[in-house]
C-alpha cells in the first residue's frame, strides 16, 4: 500500500472524511500517523541495495552522489522525530502514570535511533567534509613603470590529510551495505515503536487513541 492510499485508508477509519491531509516536503508531518507515514517517505528514498553494493573507491563522483542523497534522508529523518513531541503533547501533570511509561519508552527509542543514525552521518561527513588547510599555490610579482612592485598571491584549499580521506573512502564502500541496512533497520523500527505507542495509548484512554496536534 502507498502512503497516499495508506492516508486515504485512515481518513476512512477516523470518521469517513474524503479529505486527505498530505504529508510531504512542504507539508510537515502534525499527527503520529503522518510522523509515519513521512518516515516510509524517506525510506523508500533510500538508493537501493544494489546502487550500494556497487559503491567503489574508483568512482568518487557516485560515493559523493550517494552520501549527499543519504545525508538529506537523514537530515529529514532526524527533524522528523522533533514533531513527535508536539504530536504527543499533554501537561504532564495531567498524564496517567501508565501512559507517561509508554512516552518515556518511546522517547528512550527516539534517542536509540538519533543515536545510530549519527553513526552514519558521522562517516558520511568525514567523507564530504573532509577538513582542509588554506595554503599558498602561486606567487605572482609586477614591477610597474615607476619601479614600485606589486604582489599577487593565490591561495586554495586542499585536504588536511589525504590518507585519512582515503581511509574514510575505502571504509564506507566496506560498510555502506551494513551502513544502509542499519538506516533500513532503525527506521522500520521506529514505525513500529509509533504502532506500539499507539496502540497502548489508546488502550489506556479506552480506544480514544487521538491525541492532540498542533498547527501553524
Amino acid at each position: 500500500m502507498t502512503t497516499r492510499e495508506d492516508s486515504k485508508k485512515r481518513a476512512r477509519d477516523n470518521g469517513g472524511s474524503d479529505e486527505v491531509v498530505l504529508v510531504d516536503d512542504n507539508n510537515p508531518p502534525l499527527t503520529m500517523s503522518h510522523i509515519q507515514d513521512r518516515i516510509r517517505q524517506l525510506l523508500e528514498r533510500l538508493p537501493s541495495k544494489d546502487e550500494t553494493a556497487a559503491l567503489t573507491i574508483n568512482d568518487i563522483p557516485a560515493m559523493e552522489s550517494w552520501c549527499r542523497t543519504v545525508r538529506a534522508i537523514l537530515r529529514n529523518y532526524n527533524l522528523t522525530l522533533n514533531f513527535v513531541a508536539i504530536a504527543n503533547y499533554q501537561w504532564e501533570p495531567d498524564r496517567p502514570g501508565h501512559t507517561g511509561q509508554s512516552l518515556a519508552a518511546l522517547r528512550n527509542q527516539i534517542s536509540l535511533s538519533t543515536a545510530q543514525t549519527n553513526i552514519v552521518s558521522s562517516h558520511i561527513s568525514k567523507v564530504l567534509t573532509p577538513a582542509l588547510d588554506r595554503q599558498l599555490m602561486k606567487k605572482r610579482t609586477i614591477e610597474r613603470e615607476n619601479g614600485e612592485k606589486e604582489e599577487t598571491y593565490v591561495y586554495e584549499n586542499v585536504v588536511n590529510d589525504p590518507e585519512m580521506l582515503q581511509l574514510n573512502r575505502d571504509q564506507l564502500c566496506d560498510e555502506a551495505l551494513y551502513k544502509r541496512q542499519l538506516m533500513v533497520s532503525t527506521m522500520e523500527q521506529m514505525c513500529q515503536c509509533i504502532d506500539d505507542y499507539q496502540k497502548a495509548e489508546a488502550g489506556a484512554a479506552g480506544g480514544d487513541g487521538q491525541r492532540f496536534s498542533m498547527a501553524y
